[in-house]
Order: C-alpha cells, then sequence, then structure tokens
C-alpha cells in the first residue's frame, strides 16, 4: 500500500494523534500531504543522549516535533505524515526512513559509553515497578554488554551508510560539545541559535558514576579497556560474542567524538 494513500488510520492510538494533527492548524495539511518531497529531521541516535535538549531545539527552529517512542516503528507511516522531527530512541529501519523521503536530514546524536550506561540504569530505577519493558531494560550486566554491542554495531551500521553523503547525516554529542546547538541549526539550514537548551537533566547527576562496579565488570567482560570507556562513538576493542559488523567497515570509524 502506498505512503500517502492511508487517510484515516485504524487504529486507536493514531486517531488520538490525528486529533492533535487535526487542531494544530492550517499548515498540517501542508505538512500531511507533502510526501516525499517533505523536510524531516530524524534523530536516530540512541536515548538518553540529549534527546529532550535536541526536541527543544528542533522546536526552537519552528518544527512540528515529536519527543516520543512511537516514530520508532516505521511501518506506522501515517506517523511521519504529522510531524516534522523526531527524535528519542533508535527507529527500527532508518535505511526506510531515508528511502520515504530523500529530502530528509538525519542527526546521529551520541554520548560517552559509561555515562550513557549509567544514565540508562538510572532511568530503569526510576520507572513505576511493575511496568511493562523490554527484555533488555533490566538492572543487569548482561543487559549492559548488549546495550553496548547493539550501540557499537548501530553506530558503525549508520556512519558507513551515510559514509558519502556528509550533508544529510550530522555526528552530534550533544552533552560534551558546546557548539552542538549551533552545529544543529546550520546543518538544518537555519541560523545559530543564541543558547544551547539542557533539558531534562537529572538535578542529582554529578561528576561521578553510580554503577561504577556493574558497569566496570560489564565493559570488562566485552575487553573494552579502560582508555575506551569514555568513547562515544566505537569502541575498536570491543569483543562481544555475537558482535558482526557485516559488510561494515570500521576502518573509518571514529572511536571518539572531536570538538
Amino acid at each position: 500500500m502506498d505512503l500517502y494513500a492511508v487517510i484515516v488510520p485504524e487504529n486507536k492510538i493514531m486517531k488520538l494523534d490525528l486529533a492533535e494533527f487535526a487542531a494544530s492548524g492550517r499548515s498540517s495539511l501542508t505538512r500531511f500531504f507533502a510526501g516525499r518531497n517533505a523536510r524531516k529531521v530524524f534523530a536516530i541516535g540512541e536515548n538518553k543522549s540529549g534527546t529532550t535538549s535536541l526536541h527543544r531545539i528542533f522546536q526552537n527552529l519552528g518544527y512540528h516535533s515529536y519527543h516520543g517512542t512511537k516514530w520508532r516503528d516505521t511501518s506506522r507511516t501515517t506517523m511521519y505524515r504529522m510531524y516534522d522531527a523526531f527524535c528519542d530512541g533508535v527507529p527500527d529501519n532508518f535505511r526506510k526512513l531515508d528511502e520515504l523521503f530523500p529530502k530528509a536530514k538525519f542527526i546521529l546524536q551520541v554520548r560517552d559509553l559509561d555515562t550513557w550506561i549509567d544514565s540508562r540504569l538510572e532511568h530503569i530505577r526510576r520507572l513505576p515497578p511493575g511496568k511493562k519493558r523490554h527484555p533488555l531494560w533490566t538492572i543487569k550486566e548482561s543487559s549492559i554488554r548488549a546495550w553496548t554491542a547493539q550501540r557499537d554495531a548501530y553506530h558503525v551500521e549508520v556512519l558507513n551508510h551515510y559514509r558519502d553523503r556528509p550533508d544529510d547525516l550530522l555526528l552530534i554529542n550533544y552533552i560534551r560539545d558546546p557548539q552542538a546547538a549551533e552545529k544543529i541549526a546550520t546543518f538544518l539550514g537555519h541560523s545559530p541559535l543564541e543558547k544551547k537548551p539542557h533539558a531534562n537533566r537529572n538535578p542529582k547527576a554529578g561528576p561521578r558514576l553510580k554503577n561504577v562496579e556493574m558497569i566496570t565488570a560489564a565493559l570488562k567482560e566485552l575487553g573494552i579497556p579502560e582508555n575506551e570507556w569514555g568513547n562515544d562513538i566505537h569502541c575498536p576493542h570491543l569483543e562481544s560474542p555475537g558482535f558482526e559488523t557485516v559488510s561494515a567497515d570500521t576502518s573509518l570509524i571514529p572511536g571518539d567524538y572531536r570538538i
């Protein structure tokens, strides 16, 4: 079925989204029928990597931005007709988004490995007891090892896909780079923002890892030396069983984001 043949989706969740869409004004009609010419923005990096701040930047730049998990399912194509920008987690098929929207811009937001893991663990601790979650969304060393291997492989896959398309993908460490907001605005064709938003900061966050023993044990089990624990893109010494970068070349993948 053609992406733009469905006007009214069948599931109830989308009906609720359409109600919001209908209330958002005349510009929504232009967005809804733009098709492949739509200029979408997809932040396709992992969650806990500054996505709330990215969402605020998109809004400040005038995009109708969606921050949440529903957009990750790329089979729910109607979702993409109601917003301009999307963030919070990894889509199940970034290549499909690239094919659906040839004029789209993609942002791969990254974060230092050890603090990213720590932030995820603390997020899980704050979830309500009994809340349904992914089997790997646990406070266990096995989850940390799986997250690390999956993230590394995903970064390699994305950077290989866009290797010859620097105008289509921006690699950014929003948390570490003081010029991140300016770079994002410029990449999207806008004037630089006056200041860098910092949203969703944990008021209890500090320089020390709260789960240092668990993180240390998991990363050592993966064969990652301590000098790579702060890498935000790729750990060259990762030795996870089942970790494969099939048809992906790691030779030109940086281990760390350079400001």
